[in-house]
């Protein structure tokens, strides 16, 4: 019943006083709701994170900042097709995100627009993780003096 008190009855005519003094009579419409009931509910913020995948593609997830980094985790493993136990999460590459289960995003220190790289321990998968590193270059050998 509170929200039928939100309900604006609108009315043709030249004015609701007019029609409420018996002037004319009033036809009414289809009820419309005032914007002050529909403003109780918060907007939901959603950040764009980019995820580079091992075989070099970029994701863009649509996520809350509330959302577990575990989730999140689970959640880009998936669009890029690999096992979440066997992935992980990088900044630089380097050294892996690891921060509590269930930590939101925000409190890892994430913002939307950030780059984030999917290693994976899985063979064949081309992460970084598992890369070769680069081979050497070849030295000039020396022939044996005769």
């Amino acid at each position: 019943l509170s929200r039928l008190a939100d309900v604006q009855w609108p009315t043709s005519g030249p004015s609701s006083r007019d029609a409420r003094r018996g002037r004319h009579s009033p036809r009414l419409r289809a009820p419309t709701l005032s914007t002050t009931s529909l403003r109780t509910q918060a907007p939901v913020i959603l950040m764009i994170l980019r995820v580079r995948t091992p075989s070099g593609g970029t994701l863009k997830l649509r996520v809350e900042p509330s959302l577990g980094f575990d989730a999140f985790l689970t959640q880009a493993a998936a669009e890029a097709g690999l096992p979440s136990a066997a992935c992980s999460l990088s900044l630089n590459r380097k050294e892996s995100l690891s921060p509590a289960p269930g930590t939101p995003l925000s409190q890892v220190g994430l913002a939307g627009g950030d780059l984030l790289y999917l290693l994976s321990s899985e063979p064949g998968s081309g992460g970084a993780a598992t890369a070769a590193p680069p081979p050497a270059a070849a030295a000039p050998v020396a022939a044996p003096a005769a």
